[in-house]
């Protein structure tokens, strides 16, 4: 955790990546963490209103999370947020320990935690929520915005051309994809970046066959699938800044009013007069799908030999 070389690292550029396990279940941390947070201070979770999909109710009668009583609850979101700190320490480690003035460093998680909102626990492949998707993305260095705090929405696919571009490599020489470089909001925080942001996950119920289930703490959670293929359906989801619309291959779609309740607790999906924003959040929806999908290699490859890209100003059928 703590590396010699960080301390007196090479001249030559080097990357350093540390992929943290906490905080994950099973939900359990050491002391001093474990006393860290006061359980009488801790906000009960948030509860749903409207149509939900199946996965939520399935969980949580699977697993008797209805059956929790709010000490409890209180208990598991206080390990939690000491497993947070536990992490927040290890990464003060590393930080304290380099010395070099001009690292760029990047703090990111893949997924966020139900931790008892919708009256789950952890995750799903085709759980879209606004607090699954929602998570921490710090980066600091020379020459970048200290102490703040951006509101811009950002997608995870981001990350990949922002610090080719802190790092001075071209990204026009690197391999198709379709983020966008967020440079501009470490300078300037109060600079948008994107007008609406995109989620997709789960699978279909054929490749939901394929799917192997998991010892603990995933043995209940992983049978579900097999048991109900399309609670873990695929879906995709559209946010912007006032609303966010999710539609679901095998259940019916969600629009959540993101000014009004921020958190997408209450499904306002079917209300006669919301029916113009279900529709256009629908189109912009299949227009993403369509400009994010397959796109010619940059350059032939030995997986595709027999592939012969066009020249340019030429048609290739």
């Amino acid at each position: 955790m703590n590396p010699p070389w960080l301390r007196n690292p090479p001249s030559s550029p080097w990357i350093l990546f540390v992929p943290l396990f906490f905080p994950h279940p099973p939900f359990e941390v050491e002391q001093p963490w474990f006393s860290m947070y006061q359980r009488e201070a801790i906000a009960l979770p948030n509860s749903a209103s409207g149509p939900q999909p199946r996965f939520l109710s399935e969980l949580i009668r699977e697993h008797g999370w209805d059956n929790l009583s709010e000490a409890q609850w209180r208990e598991i979101k206080a390990v939690y947020f000491g497993m947070i700190s536990r992490l927040d320490s290890h990464v003060g480690r590393l930080m304290d320990a380099n010395t070099s003035k001009n690292t760029i460093t990047a703090f990111f998680a893949d997924h966020g935690e139900y931790l008892g909102d919708y009256g789950a626990i952890e995750k799903w492949p085709s759980g879209v929520n606004e607090c699954l998707v929602r998570i921490p993305l710090l980066i600091s260095g020379p020459g970048l915005a200290s102490g703040t705090k951006s509101n811009a929405l950002i997608e995870l696919i981001d990350v990949f051309p922002t610090l080719l571009e802190l790092a001075g490599i071209d990204r026009a020489r690197q391999h198709t994809h379709f983020g966008r470089s967020f440079v501009a909001c470490l300078a300037d925080p109060a600079r948008e970046h994107r007008h609406e942001v995109f989620t997709e996950g789960g699978f279909t119920t054929e490749e939901v066959k394929r799917l192997h289930t998991a010892p603990y703490p995933y043995d209940l959670k992983s049978t579900l699938p097999r048991r109900v293929p399309t609670s873990a359906g695929k879906v995709v989801a559209i946010r912007n800044r006032e609303w966010t619309y999710v539609w679901r291959l095998y259940e019916g779609a969600e629009l959540y009013n993101r000014i009004d309740d921020p958190q997408e607790l209450n499904n306002l999906f079917g209300q006669v007069q919301y029916a113009s924003i279900e529709s256009e959040l629908r189109e912009r929806l299949l227009r993403w799908l369509v400009e994010t999908a397959d796109v010619l290699p940059d350059q032939l490859g030995a997986r595709r030999p027999d592939v012969e890209l066009p020249r340019p100003g030429q048609w290739h059928p």
